[in-house]
C-alpha cells in the first residue's frame, strides 16, 4: 500500500497525476499516525479528573507547578517533557558515542588527507553536541527562572493593587481641620472629609473595574462604611400618623444624611455591572441602614438584604431587586416604578404612598405587608404570595396575576380592578365583593358582566379613565372609606 499526495491542479480541475511530488509507505504513514496519537492522548488523558489519593499531588503536576507552568494543559507539559527526555537521551548518547570514536581513532597521519577530515568532523560533531546539550539541559531552569520571575511579577502587581485598595480604604476616613469661632474666639478642629470621602469611593470603583475579582471585597468594605455612618446619622422617625398628608409632606423634606453616604450605595449598586462579576449573596448587605432619601435608580441590588432598613422617600424606579429581602424595612414614600422585584420578599413593610406602578412582582413574598392605597397599576404579580396582605384601596388596575398568585385572606376592602384577568386566579367571592371593577375584568371560571356572580356594585360597561375614578372614588366613600387614608 502505497499513499500518493497530489501537487497541484490543471488549470480544467482534473488531477494531473504526473505531479504527484511526495510518496508514503505503509510504514511511514503508520508512523504519522502514532506520533498523532502521541500528541493527542496525553491531551485528552489530562482532561480527566485525577483518581489517586487527592491528599497526595501527583509528580507530574508537581512538577509542573515547580517550574511555574500551572496554567499549561497537563497533557501538553507531558508532551514536551517526553520529548525533551527524548532529545536529551538522542543528545547524550551521540556526545558519547563521538567521544569513544576520537577516543578509539589513532593519531591521524598528515599526509593522509581523508583521516585528517574525519578527525576534525568529530571535533566538530563534539563541539555541536556539547553545545546543544548545554542548551536542553538549560531549558528546565531557564523554565523556572521564567516561572520565579513572573511569580515576583504577579507577587509585586498584587502588592501594588493592595497598596491602592489600602489607601483608597484610608481615605475613607479622611478628616480635614477646620477653625470654628466660638463666642468670638476662633477654635481649631477636625472634622470628616467629604469630598475626599467621595473621592476615595469612587477610586474603589474603578479598582473593581481593574481586578474583578476583588469586587467583592470592595462591596464588603462599603457595606460596612455606610452601616457605621448610619449609626453617626441614623433615620430621622416618621410622625405616628396614618395622614398621607403629613407623611407626604415629611417624606418630601426628607434629605441624604450624607453625600458620600449615597455615593458608596451607589457604587454598591453598580459594582455587578462594571465588574461583570456575579457577586456572592452577602457581599452587599444593607440590613439596618439609613437610605431616606436616596436616589437608587436603575442600580442592580439583586439578592440584596434590605431588612429593616429605612427606605422612606427613597427612589428604587428600575432598580432590579430580584429575590432581595425588605423584610421589616421602612417604604413610605418610595417609589418603585418599573422596579424588577421579582422574588423578592416584603414581609411586614409599612409603604404609606409608595409607588409600585409597573413593579415586576412575580413570586414575591408580599405576606402581610400593609400597603393600603398603594399604586399596583400595571405590576407584574404572578405567583406572588399576598397572605393576609393589607392592600385596602390599593389600585390594581391592569395589573397581572395568575394561577400561582395567592390571594388567600388578603383585604382588598375599596380597592379598584380593571382590565384584569382573574380566570384562573384563586380569589374568594367575598374579597370581590368588597372591591370596584367594570366589565374589563374578567372574573375566575371566565365569568363576565352577565353572570349572576357579578357584583352588583361594579359597571357592568368598560369605564373611561375619568369615570372609572370617579366611580371608584364613590364606592368608598360608599363604604366610609377614605381614599387617602383607606382603613
Amino acid at each position: 500500500m502505497r499513499v500518493m499526495v497530489v501537487g497541484s491542479l490543471l488549470t480544467t480541475g482534473v488531477f494531473d497525476l504526473d505531479d504527484i511530488v511526495v510518496s508514503l509507505s505503509q510504514r511511514q504513514v503508520l508512523g504519522l499516525i502514532l506520533f498523532a496519537v502521541f500528541l493527542i492522548v496525553p491531551i485528552g488523558v489530562s482532561r480527566f479528573p485525577h483518581k489517586g489519593d487527592p491528599e497526595k499531588t501527583p509528580p507530574l503536576v508537581a512538577m509542573q507547578k515547580q517550574m511555574g507552568l500551572e496554567r499549561l494543559n497537563g497533557g501538553v507539559f507531558f508532551i514536551a517533557i517526553v520529548m525533551w527526555g527524548v532529545i536529551f537521551g538522542s543528545l547524550l548518547f551521540g556526545l558519547f558515542a563521538v567521544i569513544w570514536q576520537l577516543v578509539l581513532s589513532s593519531q591521524p597521519n598528515p599526509e593522509i588527507s581523508k583521516e585528517v577530515w574525519d578527525w576534525r568532523f568529530s571535533l566538530a560533531k563534539l563541539a555541536a553536541l556539547t553545545a546543544t546539550l548545554g542548551a536542553v539541559v538549560a531549558l528546565p531552569f531557564t523554565l523556572v527562572r521564567l516561572g520565579l520571575n513572573q511569580k515576583q511579577t504577579e507577587t509585586a502587581t498584587e502588592a501594588l493593587f493592595n497598596d491602592k485598595i489600602d489607601n483608597a480604604v484610608s481615605d475613607l476616613h479622611a478628616q480635614r481641620q477646620v477653625t470654628k469661632w466660638l463666642d468670638g474666639i476662633a477654635q481649631n478642629g477636625w472634622e470628616d472629609d467629604v469630598t475626599r470621602r467621595n473621592g476615595a469611593i469612587d477610586r474603589l470603583l474603578g479598582l473593581a473595574i481593574e481586578e474583578r475579582e476583588a469586587a467583592p471585597r470592595i462591596a464588603r468594605m462599603l457595606s460596612v462604611y455606610v452601616k457605621e455612618l448610619t449609626r453617626e446619622f441614623p433615620a430621622k422617625t416618621a410622625p405616628e400618623t396614618d395622614d398621607p398628608e403629613i407623611l407626604r409632606e415629611w417624606t418630601l423634606k426628607l434629605q441624604v444624611a450624607r453625600s458620600d453616604m449615597q455615593n458608596a450605595v451607589q457604587v454598591l449598586g453598580r459594582l455587578r455591572t462594571a465588574s461583570g462579576l456575579e457577586l456572592p449573596n452577602s457581599a452587599i448587605d444593607l440590613t439596618g441602614v439609613n437610605l431616606q432619601g436616596f436616589d437608587l435608580s436603575d442600580l442592580n441590588f439583586e439578592v440584596v438584604s434590605f431588612k429593616n432598613a429605612q427606605l422612606q422617600g427613597a427612589d428604587l424606579s428600575e432598580t432590579r431587586l430580584k429575590e432581595a429581602n425588605f423584610n421589616h424595612s421602612r417604604l413610605q414614600g418610595a417609589d418603585f416604578f418599573k422596579a424588577q422585584l421579582q422574588g423578592a420578599t416584603l414581609f411586614d413593610t409599612p409603604h404609606q404612598m409608595a409607588n409600585f406602578f409597573a413593579a415586576q412582582l412575580k413570586e414575591a413574598n408580599l405576606s402581610f405587608v400593609q400597603w393600603r392605597g398603594a399604586d399596583l397599576k400595571h405590576a407584574e404579580m404572578q405567583g406572588a404570595d399576598l397572605i393576609s396582605a393589607q392592600l385596602l384601596g390599593a389600585d390594581l388596575r391592569y395589573a397581572e396575576f395568575d394561577k400561582e398568585t395567592n390571594l388567600t385572606v388578603a383585604l382588598l376592602r375599596g380597592a379598584a380592578v380593571s382590565d384584569l384577568d382573574f380566570t384562573d386566579v384563586s380569589i374568594e367571592p367575598e374579597q370581590l365583593q368588597k372591591m370596584f371593577g367594570d366589565a374589563s375584568v374578567i372574573l375566575p371560571d371566565g365569568h363576565g358582566p352577565k353572570h349572576e356572580n357579578w357584583p352588583e356594585h361594579w359597571s357592568k360597561k368598560t369605564l373611561e379613565w375619568d369615570e372609572f375614578e370617579t366611580q371608584w372614588r364613590a364606592f368608598q366613600h360608599s363604604i366610609g372609606q377614605d381614599p387617602y387614608n383607606p382603613e
